[in-house]
């Protein structure tokens, strides 16, 4: 009899499971799908338990550092060239074809906003201090300044695509942001809106040829976010809701975790980042200086191994037209740019005459 009862007690319990177990499968297949990694590798695991006692105190517990370290720490990496108008700008030893914030990484969004995710192992420094300018000469050079942000870059939006652009020298987000700066149009980078938080973003970049027309039917993200700590503001890019809707995905909030060391790491859960407060040169103090630093006329001419780059053409005003409409939402190539130039804005008054890149901006040592 017992033995009766016990076999009855286990065929009602699996009866019971059997519709727990189908609810619980379709709820799995039901949650949307992540653009990038969802699953935390043991790798990532283990150093995440490594790192968890090697993380920063809080901001205002920091020793702070001087610029001194950029130029330590990225020295390995590329040239420290001394420039006139700018001092010490930094040239990255990277591949032929490198443009800041499109080479080598993807966005993700933190507590601060939307945040470049670099795939270099210097990718800490130039992508969130400091601004990056473009000469025909030279290609891409890094200028350092001393506030982090997540991303010192300027966002557009048009029917189907996001766009952004590296700030260049002395434009800060505050003034003049609608006016986008004078930021040439051949600087900026775009892709559908349905990638923007694509681990592979760099895959769905639209052809550097089509960047002026999108430009010209684009218009600003005017979504900043302000930092009451150190009193700066910074774009913080598309709103979570809009890119969700886009996506059809859930954008998972990433925690930006300070290190105490130099370097980055992203693991889905967090963002592990070296983020330092950095103080300004004084007077009183040795000036901070690169170790082995050359003379602009000692660089050699970007000619020899940049891709040949678009001279920024007579600044005309901006032309406002109807967003441009998608013919076949898959494929954002399909569109075909209008035969009339549109140019970017008025040039920001402060800085010096710059040429539009196509593409171009690495080098090889």
């Amino acid at each position: 009899m017992k033995t009766q009862l016990r076999k009855y007690a286990v065929i009602g319990a699996l009866l019971c499971a059997l519709p727990l177990a189908g609810f619980s499968q379709d709820d799995q297949q039901m949650q949307p799908a992540d653009a990038g990694d969802t699953v935390i590798s043991p790798q990532d695991a283990q150093l995440d338990s490594q790192e968890a006692q090697q993380v920063a105190p809080p901001e205002q517990d920091q020793a702070p550092v001087s610029t001194q370290t950029f130029y330590d720490q990225l020295s390995p990496y590329g040239q420290w060239v001394n420039m006139p108008t700018y001092g010490y700008v930094w040239i990255p030893s990277a591949d032929v074809g490198f443009v800041p914030y499109s080479t080598n990484g993807h966005w993700v969004y933190t507590d601060y906003g939307w945040t470049w995710v670099s795939d270099y192992s210097w990718g800490w420094a130039p992508f969130h201090y400091g601004r990056w300018e473009y000469e025909a000469d030279y290609g891409w050079f890094w200028i350092p300044d001393v506030t982090w942000g997540p991303a010192w870059v300027c966002w557009r939006h048009t029917d189907g695509y996001y766009g952004w652009a590296p700030l260049g020298w002395g434009m800060d987000i505050t003034v003049g942001y609608y006016g986008d700066y004078g930021i040439p149009a051949a600087w900026w980078v775009f892709c559908g809106d349905r990638y923007i938080n694509d681990r592979y973003v760099w895959r769905h970049y639209v052809p550097r040829s089509h960047s002026e027309y999108l430009y010209a039917h684009s218009t600003v993200v005017p979504i900043t976010h302000y930092d009451e700590r150190h009193h700066v503001a910074y774009a913080a890019g598309p709103r979570r809701e809009e890119v969700a809707a886009v996506t059809h995905t859930n954008i998972r909030q990433v925690t930006v975790r300070p290190t105490t060391a130099p370097g980055q790491r992203y693991d889905n859960q967090h963002l592990h980042t070296y983020k330092p407060e950095v103080t300004p040169a004084e007077r009183s103090n040795p000036r901070p200086a690169p170790t082995r630093p050359v003379e602009q006329n000692q660089v050699p001419r970007a000619t020899s191994y940049y891709s040949q780059p678009q001279q920024r053409p007579a600044p005309q005003p901006q032309q406002h037209s109807a967003p441009v409409q998608r013919s076949e939402p898959a494929q954002q190539q399909h569109y075909a740019p209008v035969q009339q130039q549109h140019y970017a804005p008025i040039q920001h008054s402060s800085a010096p005459a710059r040429s539009a890149p196509m593409g171009g901006g690495g080098r090889h040592r």
